[in-house]
C-alpha cells in the first residue's frame, strides 16, 4: 500500500485521499446551503449539488440478518 508522509509520520495514501474527498464535500455542502439561503439565481444548481453531496456522504443501506433467526433446513427430514 502506497505512503505518503503527513506531519512528519507515514500515512496510507487512500485515509488521506478520503479525508480530502470528505472536507472537499462539506466545503460543497456548505456553499450550496449558503447560496440557497441568500437567494441566488441559480438555485437548481445548488440544490443538485447539494442533494448529489448528501447522497455521496451517506452510507448505502444494508439488511442485517441475525444468525439466530435462521430457520432449519427441512430437506435432511
Amino acid at each position: 500500500m502506497p505512503e505518503w508522509t503527513w506531519c512528519g509520520q507515514a500515512v496510507p495514501k487512500s485515509e488521506i485521499a478520503f479525508f480530502c474527498q470528505v472536507l472537499v464535500v462539506y466545503i460543497i455542502i456548505r456553499t450550496s446551503v449558503h447560496n440557497l439561503t441568500v437567494g441566488t439565481e441559480t438555485q437548481s444548481l445548488w440544490i443538485i449539488l447539494l442533494s448529489s453531496s448528501v447522497g455521496y456522504l451517506m452510507p448505502s443501506p444494508v439488511i442485517k440478518v441475525e444468525k439466530d433467526h435462521v430457520l432449519p433446513d427441512t430437506s435432511e427430514q
